[in-house]
């Protein structure tokens, strides 16, 4: 898959909103870390939103890699960070499960599942029901909006991945994460 340039202009422009949103409370590794996990969120953003997928190759990595670099922050941070990855997992597991159960194939894909625990390890076990509840609001606002325009209808789907990236995007710039 080639990725434009104005993809890469645009993470690092919310990675340099980010910088200025933390006013100094965070350190700069921090910040750093915070543009890594945000520059992730919009390429699974862009491809789900391009191929309806949330890739194992990168979704899987990512989540190790959160895990990991809470780990660096302690037992604590860590334990938030894996608690926040279960409790993510979990909730959506319950969701993609309920939903093939109710709708059969498509109301919610393993990749979206994937994704919630991906957020809840990048925002850990504080934030992760505040952006799992702001992803769905979006897709909702999003679904609402298409119905409104005439360009959707009940049945459609919308790739939910990249409503739930857009959540750990805004969770990102404005939390102290």
């Amino acid at each position: 898959m080639k990725l434009n340039h104005k993809y890469i202009y645009n993470a690092f422009s919310v990675c340099g909103f980010k910088a200025i949103m933390n006013r100094m409370v965070n350190t700069l590794h921090m910040t750093l870390i915070a543009c890594f996990y945000i520059a992730l969120l919009l390429l699974i953003m862009v491809i789900d939103l391009r191929q309806r997928r949330i890739l194992n190759l990168i979704a899987l990595p990512a989540t190790l890699s959160a895990l990991a670099i809470s780990l660096a922050y302690g037992r604590e941070s860590f334990l938030l960070a894996l608690l926040g990855a279960l409790i993510g997992f979990l909730f959506f597991y319950a969701l993609f499960w309920i939903g093939g159960r109710l709708y059969e194939s498509g109301a919610l894909g393993f990749g979206d599942v994937k994704l919630a625990m991906l957020l809840g390890a990048m925002l850990g076990l504080q934030h992760i029901l505040h952006t799992l509840a702001l992803g769905m609001l979006l897709a909702g606002l999003a679904a609402f909006l298409l119905l409104v325009a005439g360009r959707a209808v009940p049945r459609n789907t919308l790739p939910y991945g990249a409503y739930l990236a857009a959540a750990g995007v805004f969770m990102l710039i404005w939390t102290n994460s």
